[in-house]
């Protein structure tokens, strides 16, 4: 029996509705990737702060509720575990303050796979020593404002938004610098985490407010460490517990009780922009976030060592 081409016309649309999706239809792109990080954010001081970002972020995106850091929990480490996708025993980072006679991280970092794929990459710090992981010739471009995230957020997002890197790094230093002076959980820290929660709403606002990054960006926060007392670095739950946040483009919203360790972050920023994971990390892309799995690259690149 042969149907009028109208109809015809007609029973494919129907067909494509029922099965979930237009034959056409593209997989979600993710062309961007934020990371963020507050130093020293405990995730039961988002609850007791006042943080209207980061509940708005929670709200909406996916959350893992047992997300932990490495040991030691102290952040130059950590931060290098963050971005390399490997614990410290690999990465080899075992200081803890600006020592430019140490060179720079030995192994690739996220920045490095994508440099290396053909992707811009940006880094925008609150502490000087943190640009020791960026490796030269690897990050497009390597600032540090100001130890402040009123200092910060400005220019990484002016940056984002003219630049569009497809893997960016920025990191907030207020939280750790007050937990040390005035202890954490105290009013002090709460106020600095508020002030990091509003640096964080200028980088979202404009990623809203931009043609290319709007709907196309993929923001995931988190943190190095937490803290007790003025201090961190042991094995205490409130030392390893970190807040993990996935936000933005083909994220599935939720909360999880998935175990995420600090190196997942570098492994699910790399799955997000369709690049492989190398085989040696002991990250692992953080899938249980996404709403559609993430087509891959048609170009697999292998970093430089």
């Amino acid at each position: 029996m042969q149907y009028p081409k109208r109809r015809l016309l007609w029973l494919f649309a129907l067909a494509a509705a029922v099965l979930g999706a237009a034959p056409a239809q593209a997989r979600p792109r993710i062309r961007h990737v934020v990371i963020v990080s507050f130093d020293g954010l405990r995730p039961d001081a988002i609850d007791a702060a006042k943080t209207p970002t980061l509940d708005r972020l929670r709200r909406e995106g996916a959350v893992a509720l047992n997300a932990r850091t490495i040991t030691p929990s102290i952040t130059l480490p950590s931060h290098a575990s963050m971005l390399s996708g490997v614990s410290p025993a690999k990465h080899k980072v075992n200081w803890n303050s600006y020592q430019p006679k140490r060179g720079f991280i030995s192994v690739p970092t996220c920045m490095d796979i994508a440099h290396h794929a053909g992707l811009s990459t940006a880094m925008v710090v609150g502490k000087k020593k943190l640009t020791q992981l960026a490796r030269p010739g690897q990050v497009d471009l390597v600032s540090n404002p100001g130890h402040w995230a009123k200092d910060v957020a400005p220019g990484a997002a002016d940056y984002l938004a003219k630049h569009q890197p497809a893997l960016m790094f920025v990191h907030f230093s207020d939280p750790d610098s007050a937990g040390h002076r005035y202890g954490w959980m105290s009013a002090e820290q709460l106020k600095a985490i508020h002030e990091s929660d509003a640096a964080l709403g200028i980088i979202i606002k404009r990623i809203e407010a931009t043609k290319g990054l709007r709907g196309q960006t993929l923001v995931i926060v988190s943190a190095d460490h937490g803290g007790h007392d003025r201090t961190h670095g042991t094995k205490r739950l409130v030392d390893m517990h970190i807040p993990w946040i996935a936000w933005g483009a083909n994220v599935k919203q939720g909360r999880w009780e998935k175990p995420v360790i600090t190196y997942d972050t570098a492994a699910t920023a790399l799955y997000a922009l369709g690049l492989a994971t190398p085989k040696n990390w002991d990250g692992k892309p953080q899938k249980w976030v996404f709403r559609r799995a993430v087509a891959p690259r048609r170009r697999e690149v292998k970093a430089r060592r």
